[in-house]
């Protein structure tokens, strides 16, 4: 008897385009949402295949959240905008409810079941709730706990609702492309493994707290001066080359600018037996920062800052990597669309440009890792033409530091404010690879994750939170967000308020 032998996966890019349905109650939907669908309708793995409207008219109470807290992602436009495919409208894999739509009945008509945005923006500022949970689930089948095909946190806006809207929605707009470009790779196996949904509880708003809370910022703000401040520690580690942290900073050496600008991103380097710290130095009148270098020494003296490159544009987070025997500066370069490598010609003060990585996108904190067999770059992008450069972190990988960058397939890789953005440069501990990364709620910069990485190849990438750094406001620190070290050398950058008079 012959064997059977089961065949062979298709490659993703020899299988059918997904056959998207869309049930809305309205032709009338938000701009996000229309621009959600085209994004959809042009890729190369889907196409929209039916469009049905139910009236059902829309609640009052987004009426009046389109009314009160007006943002161009929530200008109504008509879904008949969006390209259609001709073909069986019965044949579909997966269908959008929108809307008040009533999806009960929608259970059995797709493949993989009922799709649904889920993004609100409202209920988190009124609540005072740090985080704004956006995303996409999908009920399989009738009576199933529907599963979460897409999940993102934001940073709450807290005294502006159209504020927290505007980008949290512009974002969730790419969800559906995401998700379904999974699907089409992974299949229905994956959408089994999608965690259950479970809707977030946040407790009923209080307007004279939320009114309390934006006169007291307003306060803050006329009285003092946030700043940014250095703090370095000598010391051996017990863990190599971990930096160690007290939230409080206890044994480090603090290091605080003029009144007039702030510093921070710092970059330790040892060099002949000596140490030094190149960093961002913004003075505020200017509006744009430049590259400097400080020397530290183990008695906690210091030099005077020394301005070391300097562009028309701004420069931050100068990250330093020593690569066949050169030494290069790779500083975000993000307001000019460019990743930028400098090589060093005259150490500290004279750097090169030496090449430019990649161009046409707006990266930040750009972070390298020299792998096995590859180099990985690691840098925040925002989202949905957004300014909003926290939540997601993009991949990247070459064969060489000064080759080729090509994107990684599962782009964004992460997309959580509270673990996303590169707070300094990759390290290893026990035997295992850490990725430093930025808190950003309820503040930018409010501390740290530290992130063990599980997997890093050119198809996949994961990473699980092993520890929260916050800093400690009873020693007067509200936000910790960069962390590097150098031989002995520990340095961080630290936020604090200062008196303004």
């Amino acid at each position: 008897m012959a064997a059977v032998v089961a065949p062979l996966p298709l490659p993703a890019a020899a299988r059918p385009r997904l056959r998207v349905g869309i049930v809305a109650d309205s032709a009338l939907q938000p701009r996000w949402v229309l621009e959600a669908f085209e994004r959809v309708a042009a890729s190369d793995f889907a196409e929209i295949a039916q469009l049905c409207v139910r009236e059902a008219g829309e609640p009052l109470r987004k009426r009046v959240e389109r009314w009160a807290f007006a943002s161009d992602a929530c200008v109504l436009e008509d879904l008949a905008k969006i390209s259609i495919q001709p073909g069986d409208a019965r044949d579909l894999d997966v269908i959008f409810a929108l809307g008040a739509v009533d999806d009960s009945g929608l259970d059995g008509i797709a493949r993989y079941g009922v799709w649904r945005f889920c993004a609100d923006g409202v209920r988190e500022v009124l609540a005072g709730d740090p985080v704004s949970m956006s995303g996409i689930t999908v009920r399989l089948r009738a009576g199933a706990v529907p599963r979460l095909a897409y999940q993102s946190y934001s940073r709450t806006f807290p005294f502006s609702v159209a504020r927290n809207r505007e980008p949290l929605l512009r974002k969730t707009a790419e969800f559906a492309f995401r998700a379904l470009r999974e699907l089409h790779r992974s299949g229905l196996e994956w959408l089994e493994q999608c965690p259950p949904f479970e809707e977030r509880k946040i407790e009923n708003g209080n307007a004279l707290r939320f009114l309390g809370s934006v006169c007291k910022r307003g306060i803050e703000k006329a009285t003092t001066v946030d700043q940014w401040f250095l703090a370095w520690k000598f010391g051996e580690s017990r863990f190599g080359s971990f930096p160690e942290l007290a939230p409080d900073l206890a044994g480090f050496t603090r290091l605080m600018p003029p009144k007039d600008r702030y510093w921070a991103d710092p970059f330790a380097l040892e060099k002949n037996g000596r140490w030094y710290v190149f960093f961002e130095e913004l003075p505020f009148a200017a509006g744009k920062a430049h590259i400097s270098m400080i020397e530290v020494k183990p008695d906690g003296s210091s030099s005077r800052p020394q301005r070391v490159l300097e562009r028309d544009y701004h420069l931050s987070y100068p990250f330093l990597v020593e690569h066949e025997g050169a030494l290069y500066m790779i500083p975000e370069s993000a307001r000019n669309g460019t990743v930028e490598a400098w090589r060093c010609v005259e150490f500290p003060l004279r750097w090169k440009l030496e090449r430019v990585l990649l161009s046409g996108v707006r990266c930040v904190d750009a972070t390298f890792y020299r792998g096995e067999d590859r180099w990985w770059l690691f840098a925040n992008l925002a989202s949905g033409g957004t300014r909003v450069f926290d939540d997601e972190l993009h991949l990247f990988h070459a064969a060489d530091l000064l080759g080729d960058w090509k994107p990684h397939p599962r782009n964004p890789v992460k997309s959580d404010v509270r673990g996303a953005r590169p707070a300094g440069r990759l390290y290893w501990r026990g035997g295992a690879l850490y990725r430093p990364a930025q808190v950003c709620t309820p503040r930018y910069g409010a501390g740290l994750s530290l992130n063990r990485v599980l997997r890093i190849t050119p198809r996949d990438y994961a990473e699980r939170q092993a520890q929260v750094v916050l800093p400690s406001a009873e020693a007067g620190l509200l936000g910790l967000h960069t962390v590097n070290r150098a031989g002995a050398l520990t340095v961080v950058d630290a936020f604090a308020r200062r008196g303004r008079f």
